[in-house]
C-alpha cells in the first residue's frame, strides 16, 4: 500500500505544486507549457536528489513510531485533499496537507505530537508568502533599473527570457528540495529511499504534464498581471523564500510563496490583484491540513 500512495501523493505535487514553480513563467507567455514540464522533470529530480536532507529529517521525525500501513494513510489523505483543489483548480499547500495528516494519524494512534516542531513549520507557513512578498519587491527594484540600461530590444528580450527560466528552474529545484521530499522523507523513515527518489521525481512530472494547467493558469494569470519582469521578480523572490526555509529543515509550501509574492509584489506596483481569488486561495490553505488531518484520523480508526 504504501508504493502506491506516495505515487500517488507524488503526482498530486506535481498536479498542483509544479504550477507554483512555472506558473509566472507559463503565464507571462516566456515559456510554453510542455517546455514548463520538462524543466520540471529536471531540475525538481535535481532538488529532490540533491538539496532535500534536511527538509526530509523534518519530517521523518514526525512520523517516528507509524507503521508503512499508517505512513500510507497519511499519504493517500493528503493526496486526497491535493487532488480535490487541484480539481477546483486552486493552488493549496501539499506540504501543509502531509503535516496536517501525519498530525491527525498521531492523535488517532495515540502518538506524542511534536507540537514544538509543528509550531515552527506553522510559523514558517506564515511567514514565507510575506517574506517572499518583500523579497520579490527587493530583487524588482533592483533588476528594473538594470533592464532599462538595455537599449537593443532584442537583447532586452532575451534577458529577460533567460532570467524567467533561470528562476522557473530555481523554483522546480526547490520544488523537489521541499515538498517532494515531504513524502522522500516518510519514505525513508520505514527504509525505502535511494533510487525510489528518481521514482518519485518522474511520477510528479506526468502530474505536471497531465493535470497542472488550470492551477498553472491560476497562478501565472489571474492573481495579477504578469510581464517578463514582474514574473522573473516573483519568482525569484519566492525561490529565495523557499531556499532560506530549506537551509534550516523547514517543509514551507512553495505555492504561498508564490502567491505571497504575486501579490505583494503587484500591491507594491498598484496593479491590479485580485483579492476575492486571493481569499478563496488562503481558505484553501486552512482547509487543507485541517482536511487531510480528518481524513487521516478517521482511515486510521476504522482501518488500521
Amino acid at each position: 500500500m504504501i508504493i502506491p500512495t506516495a505515487l500517488f501523493m507524488a503526482w498530486a505535487i506535481g498536479a498542483n505544486d509544479s504550477a507554483k514553480a512555472v506558473g509566472t513563467a507559463v503565464g507571462s507567455g516566456v515559456i510554453s507549457f510542455k517546455r514548463a514540464v520538462l524543466l520540471i522533470g529536471i531540475f525538481t529530480t535535481l532538488g529532490v536528489i540533491i538539496g532535500g536532507s534536511s527538509v526530509s529529517g523534518t519530517v521523518s521525525g514526525l512520523a517516528e513510531g507509524m507503521s508503512a500501513v499508517e505512513v500510507g494513510l497519511v499519504l493517500f489523505s493528503a493526496a486526497s485533499a491535493v487532488t480535490l483543489a487541484s480539481l477546483w483548480g486552486r493552488p493549496i499547500s501539499t506540504t501543509q496537507s502531509i503535516i496536517g495528516g501525519l498530525v491527525g494519524a498521531s492523535l488517532a494512534l495515540g502518538l506524542p505530537v511534536d507540537w514544538w516542531t509543528v509550531g515552527k513549520i506553522a510559523s514558517a507557513w506564515v511567514l514565507s508568502p510575506i517574506v517572499a512578498a518583500l523579497f520579490a519587491v527587493a530583487v524588482y527594484r533592483l533588476y528594473k533599473p538594470m533592464v532599462r540600461r538595455i537599449k537593443c530590444l532584442r537583447n532586452l528580450e532575451l534577458t529577460q527570457k533567460w532570467l524567467v527560466f533561470t528562476a522557473a528552474a530555481f523554483s522546480a529545484f526547490n520544488l523537489g528540495a521541499n515538498e517532494l521530499s515531504n513524502v522522500a522523507g516518510l519514505m525513508e523513515s520505514l527504509g525505502i529511499n535511494g533510487p525510489f527518489r528518481l521514482v518519485l521525481a518522474i511520477t510528479l512530472a506526468l502530474g505536471a504534464l497531465t493535470f497542472s494547467y488550470e492551477v498553472m493558469m491560476t497562478v501565472g494569470r489571474d492573481i495579477s498581471p504578469l510581464g517578463p519582469t514582474s514574473a522573473f521578480s516573483s519568482q525569484f523572490g519566492a525561490s529565495l523564500a523557499v531556499s532560506a526555509a530549506n537551509l534550516i529543515g523547514l517543509p514551507v509550501s512553495s505555492g504561498q510563496a508564490i502567491v505571497g509574492a504575486i501579490s505583494g509584489l503587484g500591491l507594491y506596483k498598484g496593479e491590479h490583484v485580485n483579492i476575492k481569488l486571493l481569499v478563496g486561495i488562503v481558505k484553501g490553505w486552512v482547509i487543507a491540513p485541517v482536511f487531510a488531518g480528518t481524513i487521516a484520523y478517521l482511515l486510521i480508526t476504522f482501518l488500521a
